[in-house]
């Protein structure tokens, strides 16, 4: 990563008055600014890359594929997800394998805005697998917004994460899928010890019951 420039504001305002015109040239200022470290300044440049469209997809793609950072990488993946182009489904599921896991974190929250139900078993064998507890939680949390049964073996199994926040997203899930099958291992949630999590298995056996 590297400093923002100190007139950082002026550049992204000049790739909005390209991005504007639909102008492809806006990708030479919006591409570096991936790499900086300010994260204001980097996430502005995500929403411009967003704005441009279909025409910035290839050369994100590329970013997402084979940019040496992390922060390149994700702001690629966020960039990605918010243009919403189906094609961007397939490159995303990959980047789930990312050794970063802002990465992994960036590409499922981009699956869910591209609506990409096909990722659903992917996403859930994540929450099982995946290392850390911060992509856990999110792809609980967006399994419970998909809305799929799919998803609820998985779910079911996160209800005795080690982490409290996991267990809670996967209570708070299964209660948006509304499956009866998750009723049992709800009650046995109900009895945690950690009170947010007794509170939201039993705020989803409400909706189950309803």
């Amino acid at each position: 990563m590297v400093r923002a420039p100190a007139d950082w504001r002026s550049v992204l305002r000049r790739a909005e008055i390209l991005v504007r015109r639909h102008d492809i040239r806006s990708l030479e200022l919006l591409l570096p600014a991936l790499r900086w470290r300010d994260v204001t300044a980097r996430n502005r440049a995500v929403v411009l890359l967003a704005r441009l469209g279909p025409m910035a997809v290839p050369a994100l793609f590329a970013r997402l594929d084979d940019a040496a950072t992390a922060a390149e990488r994700g702001g690629a993946a966020d960039a990605l997800g918010r243009i919403g182009d189906s094609r961007a489904v397939t490159r995303l599921v990959r980047a789930l394998a990312d050794p970063a896991m802002t990465v992994r974190r960036a590409s499922v929250i981009g699956l869910l805005r591209l609506e990409a139900m096909n990722a659903v078993p992917r996403i859930a064998r994540l929450l099982e697998e995946d290392e850390s507890g911060g992509v856990r939680v999110i792809a609980a949390g967006v399994l419970g917004k998909f809305e799929d049964p799919r998803a609820v073996p998985a779910l079911v199994r996160a209800l005795v994460d080690v982490q409290w926040y996991v267990r809670q997203a996967s209570a708070t899930a299964l209660g948006q899928i509304g499956d009866r099958r998750a009723m049992v291992p709800l009650e046995n949630a109900t009895r945690d010890p950690r009170k947010s999590v007794a509170r939201a298995a039993a705020a989803a056996l409400r909706a189950l019951r309803a």
